[in-house]
């Protein structure tokens, strides 16, 4: 995220993992990212639609 709010310039960065996946979910929030929202059937994988729980930082700069 350093780089993307350092050296890019960004405003927020953003992410998403499987709900299910506690330890993705987990490993977010530890890097300081925040939950930004659940979007249903969001992406489909191997023709199934998935659910997503999003995460995002803000800059502080």
């Amino acid at each position: 995220m350093g780089f993307g709010f350092d050296q890019l310039g960004l405003r927020e960065v953003s992410a998403g993992c499987d709900p299910a996946n506690v330890a993705s979910a987990r490993v977010l929030t530890k890097i300081g990212m925040r939950p930004a929202g659940y979007r249903h059937n969001h992406l489909q994988i191997r023709g199934q639609w998935r659910d997503r729980l999003l995460f995002a930082a803000t800059s502080t700069g």
